[in-house]
């Protein structure tokens, strides 16, 4: 649903976390005195870190675009359970009169205002996960770029050693490695929890939809995207 196919290719290609912040890397200034013919890798790595850095607004975007839908749900919700309690006090006022056909009618309407509110609770729950699932998978993105940006570093020693800069030989192709493997592993620990948080949403829009279907208090406070 919110998973990228950009972004899996990253954590394929590896790299190192920007927290991790390596001694390992290498001059600009070294790379530019490597042959232009001899740079493709690295105009490669640099074009898949710009293009991960690209999806963290998009990510915080649509995390963002949650937050919202989620404070409607909840400003639905809050209506649907006033309602439901001024239905409860006219079916008890009702009940108090002694009035059988009010009673009855205000039994129905109680009866369809906790369906509402039912429903109204069951988004709200949606899309509160929701908000959870893009937020975890805004980090996701963050460890991508972590991934692209270790990646270009190793590519740029990689070039640099390859045209026998003396420069290179202060550093240890072993640190690049290791920075690659950190890097893949927070990544792909915090895909796991992304993957997690997903499933437990669209179990949650399972549930509202279930409700939904069933006819509890008509349509959501939005239509489903």
């Amino acid at each position: 649903m919110y998973l990228g196919v950009a972004g899996t290719a990253l954590l394929l290609l590896g790299g190192c976390a920007s927290q991790q912040r390596s001694s390992a890397k290498v001059d600009k200034e070294w790379v530019a005195r490597v042959p232009s013919e001899q740079l493709g890798d690295v105009r490669q790595a640099q074009l898949a870190e710009d293009q991960a850095r690209e999806q963290i607004p998009r990510a915080r975007v649509a995390a963002q675009d949650a937050e919202q839908a989620l404070e409607v749900a909840r400003r639905n919700e809050a209506a649907a359970k006033s309602r439901h309690e001024a239905d409860e006090l006219a079916k008890k006022s009702a009940q108090e009169k002694g009035d059988l056909a009010a009673i009855e009618q205000a039994r129905g309407a109680a009866c369809e205002s906790q369906h509402a509110l039912t429903l109204a609770q069951a988004e709200t729950a949606w899309r509160r996960d929701a908000v959870d699932t893009l937020k975890s998978l805004e980090v996701v993105r963050e460890r991508e770029l972590d991934v692209a940006s270790a990646q270009l570093r190793q590519t740029q020693y990689e070039a640099v050693n390859a045209n026998e800069d003396v420069r290179a030989q202060d550093l240890s192709a072993g640190d690049f490695s290791s920075a690659v493997a950190d890097a893949r592993r927070k990544a792909a620990d915090q895909q796991r929890q992304a993957d997690a948080r997903l499933q437990r949403e669209e179990q949650a829009k399972a549930h509202w939809e279930q409700l939904r279907d069933q006819g509890y208090g008509g349509s959501g406070s939005q239509q489903d995207k």
